[in-house]
């Protein structure tokens, strides 16, 4: 941010060397193409950029890296939080599950089932899974992954697992 001496705020006429230095000032400060900006940390719930983003480096989204699976019904499954959740405690017997967030056209989650236990995948209240009715849950089998994404404001659709074979043809997730 450039430093300019304002005649407000010094009380009285500038000097030219001050006028000089205002003009130097705002010439080193300012933007120009090609630069690269730096704007700090952007807050709030909701970002929306229009155009094309390109970003380089690493980009890292919410992650719930230890969520435990609870409950055996809508209301009493444990709620996701995150972008990225990683299951890593249930219990076989009671068919334990997580709950989705509400949706919303866009959004998505992720979640990764590193349990020995089948668990139940509930969307928020009201809403549904696929062409599933509402409230109703899908199971995800141990070791698996699913990807949803919001298609409205009130269904998820689960995308297509992309399938990995080791060199020896053994499913590895």
């Amino acid at each position: 941010m450039a430093t300019i001496t304002l005649r407000s705020a010094k009380g009285s006429p500038l000097t030219n060397n001050e006028v000089d230095a205002n003009f130097t000032n705002l010439n080193t400060a300012k933007y120009e193409a090609n630069d690269n900006i730096s704007v700090g940390t952007i807050a709030g719930s909701t970002l929306t950029l229009t155009g094309n983003a390109t970003f380089q480096g690493t980009t890292t989204l919410s992650a719930s890296a230890a969520v435990s699976a609870a409950g055996t019904t809508q209301g009493a499954a444990t709620a996701l939080t995150a972008s990225y959740n990683i299951v890593t405690s249930a219990t076989a017997a009671s068919a334990e599950g997580v709950k989705l967030p509400d949706t919303a056209t866009g959004l998505e989650t992720f979640i990764l089932n590193d349990t020995t236990a089948t668990i139940k995948i509930y969307p928020s209240t009201g809403e549904s899974i696929d062409s599933g009715s509402a409230n109703a849950s899908v199971s995800l089998a141990a070791g698996h992954s699913l990807k949803l994404v919001g298609v409205s404001s009130t269904k998820w659709n689960r995308l297509s697992p992309v399938i990995i074979y080791n060199s020896s043809g053994t499913r590895v997730n």
